[in-house]
């Protein structure tokens, strides 16, 4: 089916089914370039004729106005024929007005956060999203952004899949030294580039994943991929690159997943040269590695899974000198990621792995938590406190404090050991 451009947003229909998530293809296309490609479920039996919601691609590239849209595919329901254009997506105002604190977008799969960077007065929050269903797939960054901490707004998708691979985790910081000759002023997103599955090797996929880039240079409202960076493959399946500046030793610092319980530390003076400085296992971590100053001399390496060492860190090596300790006390909390641009904080946000009820949207944010150097008879440890701006939704219940909403429950116990994330049933007053 071929459209006429004439809006500032396509706006696709979505028939979910989350057991069944990449049964067909849809590609849009404009002058012969592919622009979106997706995988689409198969349509549930007994669903209504009706979509559940629409997803609203945006079209703002000066090579697609004015332009004709070639849409392809072999769903068997009406995906082409109900597309439509419009310059005002309808996102929802869910969370606007104060009564979620547990942020989640309006339609499709959310899990990790990604590229969190306070800039300009506002807090940006990227995300893995899936828009074309309510389960894990087609994984795009989505955008949400807040003035206080706690409100978060959903602004739309930003990184979309492409012929390379899809849009997998990833970090963002404001491009202070002005490095591939953009403004200052610009943020720059490192993400991973997943590639498709490349052949068989012994009978198990081969993976071929890369650290890609793109930037801002409006605010963060939209990104766009830089093509002539990456950071070749170290490992089959490494991904999730977050980074940071070490003032004492002058050079950014990457920590990167590799395979297994494997990771990896990479220094680089200008951001796009990267050296690997250390390697090293410690099972049973796995994922999305952060590296957090907590004191002059002390460091935290954690994972996806809230495992974590204090120990020292020079600006090439992190050495373990306490047991490993884990941030969390059930398995809802995952893949949290500190914001940066906050010199004078750790401000850490976890995807929360809730079940979908029947809703177009599965997965949902964690309250923020600021994260401190503890000690204890142990020894060294991470304090974790939901963040100063939530003051007004926190409740202490014997020697807990207590954030809930309609949908999550969150407690943190005495000395802010561990979160517990507690999915809510039914109808809850909450805040």
């Amino acid at each position: 089916m071929k459209l006429n451009v004439s809006g500032a947003y396509l706006a696709v229909p979505v028939w979910t089914n989350p057991d069944c998530w990449d049964r067909y293809y849809l590609t849009v296309s404009c002058g012969g370039r592919l622009v979106y490609t997706f995988r689409l479920p198969e349509k549930n039996e007994g669903s209504k004729d009706s979509c559940d919601y629409y997803a609203y691609l945006p079209l703002e590239s000066e090579d697609i106005k004015g332009g004709e849209l070639e849409i392809d595919t072999d769903a068997p329901y009406p995906v082409a024929e109900e597309c439509f254009f419009t310059d005002t997506p309808s996102y929802g105002t869910e969370g606007a007005e104060g009564d979620i604190l547990h942020y989640h977008a309006p339609y499709g799969s959310l899990n990790d956060p990604n590229g969190l960077v306070y800039h300009n007065g506002l807090w940006h929050m990227y995300h893995q999203h899936n828009p074309m269903d309510n389960a894990w797939g087609n994984m795009s960054w989505g955008h949400a952004v807040s003035e206080d901490l706690i409100h978060f707004r959903f602004q739309g998708d930003v990184l979309f899949p492409d012929e390379g691979g899809t849009m997998f985790s990833g970090c963002g910081l404001i491009n202070s030294q002005g490095a591939f000759s953009l403004p200052k002023d610009s943020l720059l997103f490192y993400y991973t580039l997943a590639a498709e599955d490349k052949g068989e090797e012994g009978g198990e996929p081969l993976r071929h994943f890369t650290q890609r880039l793109a930037f801002s240079a409006d605010g963060g409202r939209t990104l766009k991929k830089l093509p002539d960076w990456e950071l070749p493959t170290m490992a089959s399946e490494n991904r999730d690159p977050k980074i940071f500046y070490h003032q004492k030793s002058g050079a950014y610092i990457m920590s990167l997943y590799l395979t297994d319980n494997r990771f990896m530390i990479l220094r680089s003076e200008n951001l796009s040269d990267w050296e690997k400085t250390q390697e090293m296992s410690y099972p049973p971590m796995w994922e999305c590695p952060d590296l957090l100053g907590l004191s002059e001399d002390k460091w935290a390496f954690m994972s996806a899974d809230g495992y974590y060492y204090i120990g020292s860190f020079d600006g090439f090596s992190f050495v373990p000198e306490t047991p490993m300790r884990s941030l969390y006390a059930n398995g809802i909390p995952y893949a949290a990621q500190s914001f940066s641009g906050v010199p004078d904080r750790i401000i850490s946000i976890a995807w929360l792995r809730t079940k979908n009820h029947g809703e177009n949207w599965h997965g949902m944010m964690s309250v923020p938590r600021e994260l401190t150097l503890g000690e204890d008879e142990e020894g060294f440890y991470i304090r974790q406190s939901f963040v100063r701006e939530a003051a007004p939704y926190i409740r202490t219940e014997d020697d807990r404090t207590v954030i809930e909403d309609r949908y999550i429950r969150e407690e943190l116990d005495a000395g802010g050991y561990q979160l517990k994330a507690e999915q809510l049933e039914g109808d809850h007053d909450g805040i």
